[in-house]
């Protein structure tokens, strides 16, 4: 009989966990190509994935605060995922466009390890369990909307903005983690007992360069997709570079 009061990375239960958010995903990627070719102002559904963001940030946030759940390391709202379901809020409702490129940079660079390493360890029988998957289901359902809905094309200019404001909250959270023992962010002192990209990056704190330069890394590379080349026509009239 499977053991439904924890959960193990690599299980069937995280493979299910993992198809169920494709499947809600793809409704999203679908509900939002009908109404883009049928030119519809496609405002409920807008407004109803701005409203999940909320809901399930307010669920999961307001659950650890509950009496014999709240703990100061681990209840604040202070995690990139925490913040990327009210960005993301912001980016479907309101199309800011910072909004929209950190939940394209955040969403695939950093929230996507959520769901390949998650730092789960209860089973469907703790409400965690589904909370967890909520909010983060939503930040999934939030970018394929604006990538196709309102069909969002990171740029040059995108990726750096995103990129500081990134860096800039990660030694927000490095200096915070460090004076009081916490681990917000994953760039504090400690590891999740959870197998994590972070037991390669090697020891504290020059994990925390690596952590810098791999995402960074992984930042480019998300915007090669996007990137338009175009070579410099031929023509009889030589460049002012070659004069």
């Amino acid at each position: 009989m499977a053991d439904l009061t924890t959960f193990t990375q690599g299980s069937v239960l995280h493979l299910f966990c993992l198809v169920v958010c494709l499947i809600l995903t793809t409704v999203a990627a679908t509900l939002a190509r009908r109404d883009l070719r049928e030119g519809r102002a496609n405002s409920v559904i807008r407004d109803g994935i701005a409203a999940g963001c909320v809901l399930s940030w307010c669920l999961s946030n307001g659950y650890g605060i509950l009496p014999g759940k709240f703990s100061w390391d681990q209840s604040l709202p202070l995690h990139f995922c925490n913040l990327a379901n009210l960005i993301g809020a912001v980016a479907v409702r309101y199309r800011f466009r910072t909004a929209q490129s950190l939940m394209y940079f955040w969403t695939f660079g950093l929230c996507l390890w959520a769901f390949l390493t998650p730092s789960l360890y209860v089973g469907p029988l703790d409400p965690w369990f589904w909370l967890f998957w909520l909010y983060h289901v939503f930040i999934l359902i939030s970018v394929i909307w604006i990538l196709v809905a309102d069909r969002f094309r990171p740029g040059w200019r995108d990726c750096g903005r995103s990129l500081i404001l990134t860096l800039i909250y990660m030694a927000i959270l490095t200096v915070l983690d460090y004076f009081t023992g916490w681990n917000y962010g994953f760039v504090g002192p400690s590891v999740p007992d959870q197998t994590t990209i972070l037991d390669f990056l090697g020891p504290y704190p020059i994990r925390l360069l690596w952590m810098a330069l791999v995402g960074t890394g992984i930042f480019a590379l998300l915007l090669v997709p996007w990137i338009r080349w175009r070579p410099e026509r031929k023509t009889g009239i030589p460049s002012r570079s070659s004069l």
